[in-house]
């Protein structure tokens, strides 16, 4: 009886896993039925293109939403994110970051208290907004960044400090 449990429990996981390709690993996995995982201690998730690494995460497979908390690391194309929390909706294509933003590519590097990604592809800073990019600095309560393109965008008035 229990080799069967050890079989059903494989391939609920398998099943569930190859839909998203989701890959994880952690110290401590813990599986709450029917869907969803609690991982903690130098835990990491991928999923396509983003690699995650955090203290500790919450997943479900049926809803495809992880939660990370503390000490998170997002790596994406050719950016960095850290931070306090993120969420990520894996169907919508869309994360949320919160606390202690900061955001790295190439010869940029951001600040911010917030962040919302869409589509994998726009990243929103939001609120005390700071970025330095070859000396300059551009602050704003929001500034937009194709995470594609590699190209700042803004839809607010910003403030920019040239520094000789």
């Amino acid at each position: 009886m229990g080799h069967l449990k050890h079989i059903i429990v494989t391939i609920f996981l398998f099943t569930n896993f190859c839909f998203a390709n989701i890959k994880f690993s952690a110290d401590s996995l813990v599986l709450n039925f029917p869907s969803t995982i609690i991982a903690s201690g130098n835990a990491t998730f991928s999923e396509h293109h983003i690699d995650i690494t955090s203290h500790r995460f919450s997943y479900d497979t049926a809803a495809l939403h992880a939660t990370f908390e503390k000490n998170v690391t997002i790596h994406y194309l050719k950016a960095t994110l850290t931070g306090n929390a993120f969420s990520l909706d894996i169907s919508k294509r869309f994360i949320l970051g919160s606390g202690n933003i900061i955001f790295f590519t190439n010869d940029i590097r951001a600040f911010a208290d917030n962040l919302i990604i869409k589509n994998y592809e726009i990243l929103v800073l939001r609120n005390n907004v700071s970025i330095e990019q070859n000396g300059n600095h551009i602050q704003s309560n929001e500034l937009m960044y194709n995470l594609k393109t590699d190209t700042i965008l803004s839809n607010e008035r910003v403030k920019l400090k040239i520094e000789d």
